[in-house]
């Protein structure tokens, strides 16, 4: 299932309904990327399902590479 990204907001969020989706793309984007400043997963009570805060710059494109694996 894919993730939703805000990116108008600071910090980026990252949005999805599957807590262990998140949890592979943190570690994804921290082996592949070296993106180490960023929150755990948490609910998102504002839309339902889970969320992670990402505090250093991240590529749109390193999420997409995630998913075409």
């Amino acid at each position: 299932m894919p993730v939703r990204v805000d990116w108008d907001r600071q910090p980026v969020s990252i949005h999805s309904e599957d807590k262990d989706e998140l949890e592979q793309l943190i570690e994804f984007l921290k082996v592949r990327f070296s993106i180490r400043k960023r929150s755990i997963v948490m609910p998102d009570r504002e839309s339902g399902g889970f969320l992670f805060f990402v505090y250093q710059p991240c590529d749109p494109r390193w999420i997409t590479e995630f998913y075409l694996g």
